[in-house]
């Protein structure tokens, strides 16, 4: 018979599992888009935090015999801490399935739409008369790049610069990424990896699953 310790392992690397799964499973399809897809800084931090950290306090949480219905509390709670301290909502924002030189060029645009002069440095988009500055940081692996507004803002900037870039980046055509295709194949590997702990009882579980159904 298929043991309650066995079942019990299953969940619990399922429970750790999922959430890594859905997060590179929403990756593979940021990065699978006709388009560049723009998120606020804060919800791109509010889900990377609820997948990461059930990697880190799940098998802790599991060696001090906490239950599963704990983990699923303390992984609540652990979130509800991410969105308070999560970046504001204003100010930050992440392109994903965008080049660094697309991400740039279209807050250049966007810049100029908003009806703010500026001066280039590199990756940093500095506003002239004052002491805003737009600085771009590019993580090629997950094909994003990270714009966050820094120094202080002219009133209303980051609202026009928001709704600027969003129409610029639905400008631009892309294909979707090789990494789009392997974000994917890691979600399904993730989902499918609780399976492989009844692999040796299958035949017991397909029997157990076909006595369900009748």
């Amino acid at each position: 018979m298929i043991g309650s310790e066995q079942v019990g392992l299953s969940v619990q690397a399922a429970a750790v599992l999922a959430p890594v799964a859905v997060y590179f499973f929403m990756l593979g399809l940021l990065n699978s888009r006709p388009r560049p897809q723009l998120l606020s800084g804060r919800t791109d931090f509010i889900l990377l935090t609820a997948a990461m950290l059930p990697v880190f306090f799940g098998p802790v949480l599991g060696y001090l015999g906490v239950s599963v219905w704990g983990l699923l509390a303390a992984a609540g709670v652990m979130l509800a801490g991410a969105a308070v301290l999560a970046p504001p909502r204003a100010g930050s924002w992440v392109i994903y399935n965008a080049s660094a030189s697309e991400a740039l060029r279209a807050s250049e645009r966007a810049l100029r739409t908003a009806g703010e002069p500026f001066l280039r440095q590199g990756r940093k988009l500095v506003v002239a008369g004052g002491d805003a500055a737009l600085r771009l940081r590019s993580v090629p692996l997950l094909r994003n790049v990270s714009v966050c507004a820094e120094g202080a803002c002219p009133p209303g900037l980051t609202r026009r610069f928001a709704a600027a870039l969003g129409e610029e980046l639905g400008r631009i055509h892309t294909r979707p990424s090789r990494m789009a295709v392997t974000f994917l194949l890691l979600a399904t590997a993730m989902m499918v990896a609780p399976l492989g702990l009844f692999a040796d009882r299958m035949p017991e579980l397909v029997r157990i699953l076909t006595d369900l159904v009748r």
